[in-house]
């Protein structure tokens, strides 16, 4: 019994598949249509009103990608203005840490 079932579900998802394959072809032809129709009117538009027709043209600079970033450290502030110390601090190379002494715990902290 399980045999006719799993062929019938085999045929409806075959089936869903098409379909949706149709469809999206059918998305992918009306696009392209339509770019062709706007692509039409504006050629002949040209024609009209006596002006060339220019094309569509998608310019790529590979160089224009690598200047943003090679520059973008240019708009950064000098290292010297983000690290800087606060007023009033010395400079140079900071001095070293001392060792601190322990207190001793049995005496009571005085007020």
């Amino acid at each position: 019994m399980s045999d006719p079932i799993a062929a019938v579900v085999r045929f409806v998802l075959r089936l869903i598949l098409l379909l949706m394959a149709l469809i999206f072809i059918a998305s992918l032809l009306v696009a392209a249509v339509g770019l062709l129709a706007v692509w039409g009117v504006r050629r002949l538009w040209a024609r009209l009103t006596g002006r060339p027709v220019s094309p569509w043209v998608f310019r790529v600079d590979p160089r224009a990608q690598w200047n943003r970033f090679y520059h973008a450290a240019d708009r950064w502030p000098p290292p010297s203005s983000r690290f800087a110390r606060p007023p009033g601090a010395p400079h140079g190379k900071p001095p070293d840490v001392q060792d601190v002494e322990a207190k001793d715990s049995s005496d009571p902290p005085a007020h």
